[in-house]
């Protein structure tokens, strides 16, 4: 979660993010006047592959399409088969509310399927936090930087279960405005502050920030480094179980997501790998407004990985924010 300010009083909500309000924005008051919350839900294991279900007060997507015909003519460099999915998630993607960045990556045969926002500024709310911790153990291996035991279990709440409390500590200990230019290594070049100081809760970055974020995890971190991460961001909270986490349990999927409710505009971003040997990356910011909220994005990130991680839709993530 994150924090940022505008003509506005942004509320703090789930994993501690808050939206930005669609204004101008104005320095952020201190961390420590921040409301926080808690968002639960069930665990969302893999469920088997359905047509689309009937959702709270809405339809979860048009019927799944036969895969017929020829391949169609889109996201050069997929397999047909991801090519029909990746179809299958632009015809639901024009049905759905408010804005919506996008990039899909195969690390395989290098193809990439970016959206029309995939290079737009989102709120980047927690996922900004796998950067954060990127860059510390990065900082750790070079021994510019000493972790201690301490720190380690700050580093697996922020992880974990996207722990406000944890971020704020390690960023207190060990980041500051240099924190732009150390991430832009991870190909993050469109990250900024919205507010002075230099805060992690007060950042925005792009879709394609975060798939090279987790595409550096995958390929640029040492390998001890890289299989913690990995083994983390499989094994998340039920908090974060939505998002990527919608490819279903044997596609292995790990994500790092983030939240935020900033005055009745909701955020709902996820980021992380699926598929045999984390395959393929897929990074999903989305914002949308109050009368739709939280579960709304958070299904809409799910349906997408799932139109293309199974061929098909699947329940709605029954995790809910509450003050």
């Amino acid at each position: 979660m994150t924090r940022r300010a505008a003509h506005c009083l942004a509320a703090r909500l789930g994993d501690g993010s808050v939206a930005v309000c669609l204004a101008v924005l104005v320095l952020a008051a201190a961390p420590s006047a921040r409301a926080s919350g808690r968002m639960t839900g069930p665990d969302q294991g893999a469920v088997a592959p359905q047509s689309p279900l009937p959702a709270p007060g809405q339809r979860a997507g048009p019927p799944h399409r036969a895969l017929t015909g020829a391949c169609p003519a889109i996201a050069s460099g997929f397999s047909c088969l991801m090519r029909w999915r990746i179809r299958a998630a632009q015809r639901y993607l024009a049905g759905q509310p408010g804005r919506i960045g996008l990039v899909l990556h195969d690390r395989v045969t290098g193809a990439t399927w970016r959206n029309a926002n995939a290079r737009a500024d989102f709120p980047a709310a927690s996922t900004i936090k796998l950067a954060m911790v990127t860059d510390l153990l990065r900082r750790a291996r070079a021994g510019r930087i000493a972790l201690t035991p301490s720190d380690w279990t700050l580093i697996y709440q922020a992880l974990h279960e996207s722990s406000d409390a944890a971020a704020d500590q390690l960023w207190s200990a060990f980041e500051n405005g240099r924190f732009l230019r150390r991430i832009a290594r991870f190909g993050m070049t469109s990250g900024s502050f919205s507010a002075s100081p230099p805060y992690w809760g007060y950042m925005y970055c792009s879709p394609e920030d975060l798939d090279n974020l987790m595409n550096y995890v995958l390929t640029g971190l040492p390998y001890g480094d890289r299989s913690y991460l990995i083994r983390q961001l499989r094994h998340v909270a039920r908090i974060q179980q939505w998002g990527v986490w919608g490819a279903g349990q044997a596609r292995r999927p790990g994500n790092k997501n983030g939240w935020e409710d900033d005055n009745g505009i909701w955020v709902t971003n996820t980021v992380g790998f699926a598929g045999p040997g984390a395959r393929y990356t897929l990074a999903i910011m989305d914002e949308v407004s109050a009368h739709t909220g939280f579960r709304v994005g958070t299904n809409t990130l799910t349906q997408i990985s799932a139109l293309l991680f199974r061929g098909g839709h699947v329940p709605w993530p029954a995790a809910e924010a509450t003050p």
